[in-house]
């Protein structure tokens, strides 16, 4: 005959006081709950888009996008640009750098420059987010390379490669990457209830033909209410005053208005964004880093101030046309500190 021992665990748990079995009745039920949300909050963030990187082209096969001067720029010899050292910069445990990447791929494109490359600098002690548009027609040394535009980084060899560009011309670590496709925008605008953008008279005249064809009201010069489409075509006009460096300023008005608007929405709101976002960016992230950003910049959100810029800035370089290229050919000294004074100053 067998015999059945008693479990002394269960024993012991009988012989706990009743306060004692409660805590570890708790303790199970939020170690349950925890395992839930966390297998809840993965499933939906491996929605996201994963940069697996891309297999760098061969130094052999980069190539230049030549265009025909129209601007009659002087024409330099590649060889005359001297580039000076680059000059580490120490990690400063509140800033973080994020790189957003503006991408405007073709259907059936693999790979494609950047059409839009902007540091979200986020200071945690400060409370300060700067957005710095890094210009793509600048000229620079790419790492492995012939100095290019550098834009022609990411179509070369993805973030990594552009990560590193950054770091040799301007000393600035990226600590992750954020690849948009800028049409997402519209939905994601569009989810927030539209934006506020104040737009000059030349823009609003740009405007005005796309209006009248969609059915917007005829645009004029002050604060003009928004959805995505007309926004997205704001942030694309092109042929003003101002050039590339306009469209740029209105591309950091655009995110800059963004932020503000999701920054004053309710949860809901919020986590529309978010699923917006979820199947239309590619990131470098990963589940845990996403979750430790979000706990780290949420709480700051509501009263951070947002500040803009671009590199280079006015005075620190000259036009010039190299290797059939029209570029902009920075001074990389001053460049530097000039983002050195952004982020870490």
């Amino acid at each position: 005959m067998k015999i059945f021992k008693k479990n002394p665990d269960r024993k012991k748990f009988r012989d706990l006081k009743a306060w004692q079995k409660l805590l570890i009745i708790c303790g199970i039920i939020i170690l349950v709950l925890c395992l839930a949300v966390t297998i809840l909050i993965n499933s939906v963030l491996n929605k996201i888009n994963r940069d697996v990187g891309i297999e760098p082209i061969d130094p052999s096969e980069e190539y230049f996008e030549t265009d025909d001067n129209e601007n009659g720029y002087d024409i330099v010899d590649p060889e005359s640009i001297q580039w000076p050292e680059t000059e580490e910069v120490t990690p400063d445990a509140d800033i973080t750098n994020i790189l957003l990447i503006g991408q405007d791929r073709r259907e059936g494109e693999s790979r494609a420059r950047s059409d839009s490359m902007i540091i979200v600098s986020i200071n945690k002690e400060s409370k300060v987010v700067s957005l710095v548009s890094l210009m793509r027609d600048t000229y620079v040394q790419i790492p492995g390379y012939n100095d290019n535009r550098i834009n022609a980084a990411y179509a070369f060899g993805g973030m990594e490669l552009l990560d590193e560009t950054i770091y040799l011309n301007f000393g600035i670590e990226i600590d992750a990457n954020v690849e948009v496709d800028f049409n997402a925008f519209t939905s994601i605008i569009d989810t927030v209830g539209g934006v506020d953008i104040n737009i000059s008279a030349a823009e609003a005249n740009r405007l005005r033909g796309f209006c009248s064809r969609n059915g917007y009201p005829a645009p004029k010069e002050g604060i003009m209410h928004m959805d995505g489409e007309l926004a997205l075509r704001y942030a694309r006009i092109r042929d003003l005053a101002g050039s590339d460096f306009a469209r740029t300023e209105r591309q950091r008005k655009v995110v800059a208005s963004i932020i503000n608007k999701a920054r004053s929405s309710d949860l809901e709101t919020i986590l529309g964004i978010a699923n917006e976002l979820l199947t239309k960016v590619t990131t470098d992230l990963t589940n845990t880093e996403m979750v430790g950003y979000a706990v780290e910049f949420f709480p700051m959100l509501s009263d951070c101030s947002i500040d803009m810029y671009r590199v280079p800035q006015n005075g620190d370089y000259y036009d010039a046309s190299i290797r059939g290229m029209s570029v902009l050919v920075p001074d990389i000294t001053a460049c530097r500190e000039y983002l050195y004074d952004i982020i870490y100053g």
